[in-house]
């Protein structure tokens, strides 16, 4: 019997932000094509994402917060970085990717020159998808969490906590007023505001990082 495939998830959960419940349905999907080997998450923010939060802790999986100078909804480095650096491991057979806007067929060609599958989850196909081996849709009306029987605990929503209407404040008496006090001096001119930082820095990373790939699968 032949072995099942091993993939390893990369989601940029803040470029494209889908409920758990779509995520979760993708997995499910993805679970019918292998196993996965393991899932690490690029944005994650206990406010804006905290419904990933109970599946990232259940199965100590690694989620890293937003990049300070992350425009949104643009590639994110590190996700990059990660996928090209565990395609020399041979015991890897797939990446599922979630990610944002911009052109990753370099990255996607250099997977494939590796003999990697490489499977795009989307909202919508685009430019880099229609090359991936295949595209799961992400299902953003989702509302049942499937989750997989093996490799994964399923994780309850969390319990609202009941709101308790907060004490009155007890009205005190006002004090004496204070003597007035004498003038301050004038204040100095507060500085002028640092620049803006460039955000042009990390797209001129990941465009020189996808250039190098690109050359390497060309080879």
């Amino acid at each position: 019997m032949a072995q099942a495939k091993k993939y390893v998830v990369l989601a940029d959960i803040e470029s494209v932000r889908v409920p758990f419940a779509a995520f979760a349905a993708a997995l499910d999907e993805l679970s019918r094509l292998g196993e996965i080997a393991g899932c690490k998450f690029y944005g994650y923010s206990a406010k804006r994402t905290k419904d990933y939060g109970p599946f990232i802790q259940e199965n100590a999986y690694d989620a890293l917060s937003a990049l300070p100078r992350k425009r949104k909804g643009k590639l994110d480095l590190r996700q990059v970085i990660d996928a090209a650096r565990l395609a020399q491991f041979p015991n890897i057979d797939g990446f599922f990717l979630i990610y944002g806007s911009g052109d990753i067929t370099p990255l996607i060609a250099y997977l494939k020159a590796y003999g990697k599958d490489v499977i795009a989850g989307v909202i919508e196909p685009d430019k880099n998808s229609v090359l991936c081996n295949k595209i799961i849709t992400l299902d953003t009306n989702a509302t049942v969490q499937k989750v997989l029987e093996s490799g994964y605990r399923k994780t309850a929503a969390p319990a609202q906590k009941a709101k308790v209407a907060a004490p009155k404040p007890v009205q005190k008496a006002e004090p004496a007023p204070a003597p007035a006090p004498a003038p301050a001096p004038a204040a100095e001119p507060a500085p002028a505001p640092a620049p803006a930082a460039d955000t042009s820095a990390d797209d001129a990373a990941i465009n020189l990082i996808l250039q190098q790939l690109n050359e390497m699968a060309n080879k």
